[in-house]
């Protein structure tokens, strides 16, 4: 979806509230008098068909009265006289509209017709709707504050995302004394249009939105989320709050929203494999924005707690338990330096205690010490008051020490009166401090689960030791055949062909007994209602019920993917050995992942696999048992799934007479070591015309960047040179990033120097063009530097209409894609 129409959301240069009022308790009156309020500076029309005046401005009978088209529209009247105003949008050329008006779908069957009343009134046209059921929309660089809450949030770099709007406005009360502020706030309501996935990509792309919080019951257009917060998450934080964790509170937002919730456990592997924090309660929700977006990340969990209390530090060591973590053994080093600085009563061990006599003079001598140690990967500076304390005293000498820090550092100043002061300290030097060691502690390990998920975007996968191919023709035989007997379970024999075909090892037929030196493992696939298909990995045989042991992935997946989801799980601990258990061929079973997810993702009507047992011993890995549920899919594959697999429909040979054949594909994640090696074969001058500015090497997040694409929104080609039919080489890459706008995308091309004038630039220059023509883009653009002499002659060859930018010297090259079919296709 489109979302540079949202602009006209959160930067109006006017706004019509439809259904204005003065009487007390109307929402068109709550509305008009936050806007007003807010300062905002735009033009305020009030819409109301009964009135003439209304605060103190001309009150129109319709938006189509205006002379001028608003760019917002606030509805604030019965929903069943929203579908006529949406219609009237329309005419009258309004960008978008925030539906305040309850009684959509969260009220039943007649509230999803009123829905689709909607839907059809806007259908056709570019206008963007928000709600209904809506709190509405508050921007704090405008002014704008379009709620119906009693205050306005105080401005700042968080943006907040709720379906929940009461949720809401108590984090407005509290925003204050809790020094949050505030860039945007939206109140969702039932997402008939605008859904979180719009909202990310809008507020990622906006450089004063420093972070993103989401309140969520249920989401829609899964695919659509996971690429927008896989995009942004890599340069923002997201923090999550789900509800509906537990089957009653399950029931609690489906009744709230009138939208199933979905499996819980399936959200959290959606979160982490789009690097989206989740946080479980709702004081961690902001503690967890804020410790992002100032702290630096810690390498690992190596937390010291330093406290002049021995009580709250044993509290703190029990809280680090609960997230499975135990404190960090101090180095002698530490150990030695903390002993010519501390009395003989100290704890000797981290938690450092250094006693209820501690000075504050010597508080900061610990502190100094402990940030230097590099077994410190975070340091918790716990304060109690005491009869020789002095906790202001102490704030106030931390603070310069702070400011400078290396590692995070979060405090936790207990008690009330007495330490309100300091903890203000702390607050308006940047500083996290916090009320209770648990508290404290889980936004540490907050901090450090958030920085796992990032690394895990940004880490490069390895390869397989072989390449994998797949009967992918004797599948589809077995899939229509089974289909064309109304679908539904596989008999065992055809499930193991199916399997077989995708080179996943089966035994000939179900065995009743199995060696007792194998460990019996569980792998399967099944569909959820909101994320498709779901893969599961855990204990199989007879303790698939007994042991919980699982954890759970979304295809595609990569060997990082597959080797993540198998060590989040404790029978992982048998897999490499342990006991009289022999290792077991891990790389073998990451292949069977792999192999699975592909099958998962190449067949919508795949409902269900179950491989129990999935056998492994020594090198050896086979299914034992198996069964598949087909199903008729409402989309073709891909598209069932939540992420964009890799697209093998893109492969190609190019002939060119200096080079030969040459394989083009899309990049894959495995492709950084010949991205690197591409890169160093590039002289100063192909660096500069590329990247615009020197560089030495690609450092690691520029090659995650460049290798691991989201398909829905880059093309990537590249052209692969095979050397004796096993080494590779990357000769180019062509690619295109889609705008905001998908109709509109930038271009780029970077030809390694030994291939220069080939022809193979313009090769994969006319392909990706082809590609973006058949994904709907309209409108190409790129940058091209003025002594780029071979782009510039390849632009006008290909009729780019070409033009200089005075300021920068630099030259842009554009093409309209609609004009050109003929010669694209």
């Amino acid at each position: 979806m489109d979302t540079s129409q949202l602009d006209r959301i959160f930067h109006p240069r006017s706004v019509a509230v439809i259904g204005a009022s003065e009487h007390p308790g109307k929402s068109g009156t709550a509305i008009m008098r936050n806007l007003i309020a807010s300062g905002y500076e735009g033009a305020i029309h009030p819409v109301n068909p009964g009135c003439t005046t209304l605060w103190q401005r001309p009150c129109l009978r319709s938006v189509t009265d205006m002379d001028r088209p608003a760019d917002l529209a606030v509805i604030t009247t019965r929903i069943t006289t929203v579908p006529r105003i949406i219609r009237q949008c329309v005419r009258a050329g309004v960008g978008a509209a925030v539906i305040i008006s309850s009684g959509g779908k969260e009220i039943g069957p007649r509230g999803v017709e009123m829905e689709q009343e909607i839907r059809k009134a806007a259908a056709g046209s570019p206008l963007r709707i928000i709600g209904p059921n809506s709190l509405g929309v508050v921007c704090s660089r405008c002014k704008l504050n379009v709620t119906t809450a009693h205050r306005m949030p105080p401005p700042g770099q968080l943006a907040f995302i709720s379906q929940s709007g009461a949720l809401a406005t108590a984090i407005f009360d509290s925003a204050g004394k809790e020094r949050i502020g505030f860039s945007h706030f939206v109140g969702l309501g039932s997402m008939m249009d605008v859904n979180f996935g719009d909202l990310i990509d809008y507020l990622g792309n906006d450089g004063r939105v420093r972070s993103i919080v989401m309140y969520v019951e249920h989401l829609t257009h899964a695919r659509r989320f996971m690429s927008a917060a896989r995009a942004v998450s890599s340069i923002k934080p997201i923090i999550a709050l789900k509800a509906g964790r537990t089957p009653a509170g399950a029931l609690a937002a489906a009744r709230h929203t009138g939208a199933a919730t979905g499996e819980d456990a399936v959200y959290d592997a959606a979160f982490k494999r789009a690097g989206i924090l989740r946080v479980r309660t709702f004081e961690a929700l902001f503690d967890c924005a804020e410790l992002v977006a100032k702290q630096p990340q810690p390498r690992r969990a190596g937390l010291v707690i330093l406290s002049n209390a021995g009580g709250p530090a044993v509290m703190a060591v029990d809280a680090l338990g609960t997230h499975g973590v135990a404190p960090v053994d101090l180095s002698a080093e530490t150990h030695a330096r903390l002993e010519q600085i501390l009395s003989p009563v100290w704890s000797r061990a981290n938690p450092v205690d250094i006693g209820r006599e501690a000075s504050a003079r010597r508080y900061l001598q610990s502190v100094q010490v402990l940030l230097k140690a590099p077994e410190t990967d975070g340091l918790l500076l716990m304060f109690a008051p005491q009869a020789m304390a002095y906790p202001t005293t102490t704030a106030q000498l931390l603070t310069p020490l702070l400011k400078d820090r290396r590692i995070p550092v979060v405090t936790a100043w207990l008690g009330g009166s007495a330490v309100e002061t300091a903890r203000a300290i702390f607050n308006r030097a940047g500083i996290p401090t916090f009320d209770s060691p648990e508290r404290a502690v889980s936004a540490f390990m907050d901090l450090y689960n958030y920085g796992r998920n990032i690394e895990m975007l940004r880490q490069i996968p390895a390869k397989l030791p072989r390449r994998l191919s797949f009967d992918k023709e004797t599948a589809a035989m077995l899939v229509r055949r089974h289909m064309g007997k109304g679908g539904g379970w596989m008999r065992e024999n055809p499930a193991k062909r199916l399997l077989t075909a995708y080179g996943i090892p089966v035994t000939a037929a179900r065995r009743t007994r199995i060696s007792p030196s194998g460990i019996e493992l569980y792998l399967g696939m099944r569909k959820d209602g909101i994320f498709g298909p779901v893969m599961k990995f855990g204990w199989g045989g007879t303790l698939t019920d007994v042991v919980d042991d699982h954890s759970l992935g979304l295809p595609p997946l990569n060997r990082l993917l597959a080797k993540r989801m198998m060590e989040e799980t404790k029978v992982y601990r048998l897999l490499c050995g342990y006991s009289n258990h022999l290792p077991a061929n891990v790389v073998l079973l990451e292949e069977v992942l792999i192999r699975l997810s592909q099958l998962a993702t190449d067949f919508a009507q795949i409902e269900q696999i179950e491989l129990n047992p999935l056998v492994a011993t020594g090198q050896r890995v086979w299914a034992a048992h198996a069964r598949v549920r087909l199903h008729p899919s409402p989309v073709p594959a891909p598209m069932h799934l939540a992420i964009a697999p890799y697209p093998n429909e893109y492969e190609t040979t190019l002939h060119l007479p200096d080079t030969g054949d040459i394989f083009i594909r899309p990049i894959r994640p495995e492709d950084a070591p010949l991205m690197q090696a591409l890169f160093g074969s590039l002289s100063e001058q192909s660096i500069y015309f590329r990247f615009f500015r020197p560089l030495k090497a690609l450092p690691e997040h520029m090659l995650a960047r460049f290798t691991q694409i989201d398909y829905d929104r880059e093309i990537a080609i590249v052209a692969i040179k095979e050397i004796a039919g096993k080494v590779e080489q990357m000769m180019a890459v062509g690619r295109i990033i889609k705008d905001p706008d998908p109709r509109q995308a930038e271009f780029a091309i970077l030809v390694g120097d030994p291939w220069h004038g080939k022809g193979i630039g313009a090769s994969l220059l006319h392909l990706c063009l082809r590609i973006a023509k058949s994904q709907g883009v309209q409108k190409i653009w790129g940058k091209v530097m003025a002594d780029n002499t071979q782009m510039l002659v390849l632009g006008r060859k290909m009729n780019f209409n070409i033009s200089r930018d005075l300021d920068s010297g630099e030259y842009e090259l554009r093409l309209d894609l609609c004009q050109l079919a003929d010669s694209i296709d």
